[in-house]
C-alpha cells in the first residue's frame, strides 16, 4: 500500500496536467509514489524508524514528508516522458528534496521524525544502523 494518495498531488499539480503526465493511468501514479517512497527510505534508513514513519495514514503522516514524496514522484513521472526535458520547477524541487534528505540523514536538521531505537525489543543493541554512534577513546597525555 502506498504512503501517498491521489489527493496528495492536488496541492502541487493540477488534475488535468497530472492526467496528461500519467496518460490517465492511476497505476503509474501509484508506482511513482512507491518508487519515491523507496528512494526516500534509502536516505532515512539507519537514523529514522522508516517502518513507523511510512505506516502512518491520513493526518498522522508528516506533512513535509508527504510534500517531498509528491515532489519526487512528480519528477519521476515527468522524466518518464522525456528525461532531457523535465520542467525546471520539477528538477529544482527534486534537488531540494535530495538536499533535505542528506541533511536529515546526517542530523544537520531537526525533522521531527521518530528515530530508530538503539536497542531491539529483546534488549540487545540495534546493529542495523548505518551511521556510527558513540564517541572516541579518552585523550592520552604523553609526557617524556
Amino acid at each position: 500500500m502506498s504512503f501517498l494518495t491521489p489527493a496528495d498531488y492536488g496541492l502541487q499539480i493540477r488534475t488535468e496536467i497530472r492526467d496528461l503526465v500519467t496518460d490517465g493511468d492511476t497505476t503509474l501514479l501509484e508506482r511513482a509514489g512507491l518508487t519515491a517512497q523507496i528512494e526516500m527510505e534509502s536516505y532515512l534508513r539507519g537514523r529514522y524508524d522508516v517502518t513507523t514513519i511510512f505506516a502512518a495514514t491520513g493526518d498522522a503522516r508528516n506533512a513535509q514528508l508527504v510534500m517531498y514524496l509528491v515532489d519526487m514522484a512528480l519528477y519521476h513521472l515527468h522524466s518518464r516522458q522525456n528525461p532531457r526535458n523535465v520542467p525546471q520547477i520539477r528538477q529544482d524541487r527534486y534537488d531540494q528534496v535530495i538536499s533535505w534528505l542528506k541533511m536529515a540523514r546526517t542530523g544537520k536538521l531537526s525533522v521531527g521524525l521518530p528515530e530508530e531505537p538503539e536497542t531491539n525489543p529483546d534488549g540487545t543493541p540495534n546493529t542495523d544502523t548505518i551511521l556510527p554512534r558513540g564517541g572516541s577513546r579518552p585523550k592520552q597525555q604523553n609526557t617524556y
